[in-house]
């Protein structure tokens, strides 16, 4: 009995492996920064939703002292609070954002340990003859096989985590649209309100500035959300291609 490698695992094949997963490695820690502008830019969303949880708590009751004039802003302050209960809702399902840390900081650590069972197969065919190489080879290819699935599973689960984030970011940019086109029709039927026009004007104005901030948080972070995407389907097709390569077998 002797260790017998399969092709990759000739001194090339074994560059070549070794290689992929420096590539891959290089693809997490690319994906770190655009994790972090991710969680840096969805992190604002749980005082945004408050800021205009009280805004529009404060328009209905200034749409209250207006009396009849103010009918049409208290309409349209409820239609704000149903927007903040999806913001809110939103704000409590982070599991997503979580995801992202934890995946990328398991995919290195696997990797990692992936690259050293593979420098030990590279000198375990030179170092060891015999049953000794035999046994030696199936214990680095049973824990070869354990960390490629690990870091698979934690790839498959980084992309669940950045699709679980862009679900999100697309329901915040339709709030967005609503609640622009909300703050144009208060400063619209703030004309009508008499004396009390001012305090419905700063009410819209107020609402498009957080508006703003909404979208400019969604930007940044679909932009993170793009490249994360595009950077996790590479590691996939490359650590498809490590799949299908052999195994240890016995001569």
């Amino acid at each position: 009995m002797s260790f017998n490698p399969t092709p990759h695992r000739t001194i090339a094949g074994i560059k070549r492996y070794q290689g992929v997963l420096r590539q891959i490695e290089t693809s997490v820690l690319r994906m770190l920064p655009e994790v972090t502008r991710i969680n840096s830019a969805m992190s604002k969303l749980a005082g945004l939703s408050e800021d205009l949880r009280i805004l529009s708590l404060n328009a209905e009751l200034a749409a209250g002292r207006a009396g009849t004039r103010g009918a049409s802003v208290r309409a349209l302050t409820q239609y704000t609070r149903g927007l903040v209960r999806r913001l809110l809702e939103l704000n409590e399902n982070t599991a997503g954002q979580i995801g992202l840390y934890r995946q990328c900081a398991s995919s290195l650590l696997f990797l990692r340990h992936l690259r050293q069972v593979e420098i030990a197969s590279a000198r375990l065919g030179t170092a060891l003859q015999g049953g000794t190489a035999q046994h030696a080879g199936l214990a680095l290819e049973q824990a070869r096989r354990h960390y490629l699935d690990q870091v698979v599973t934690n790839v498959e689960g980084l992309l669940r985590a950045i699709t679980d984030v862009a679900r999100l970011v697309r329901v915040v940019d339709d709030v967005v649209g609503q609640a622009e086109s909300i703050a144009t029709n208060i400063a619209t039927e703030a004309v009508t309100t008499g004396s009390h026009e001012g305090e419905f004007v700063a009410v819209a104005e107020t609402m498009r500035r957080y508006v703003e901030e909404l979208r400019t948080m969604n930007d940044r972070s679909a932009k993170a959300i793009r490249l994360s995407e595009k950077g996790c389907r590479r590691m996939r097709e490359a650590l498809a291609g490590l799949e299908r390569q052999g195994t240890v077998v016995a001569a």
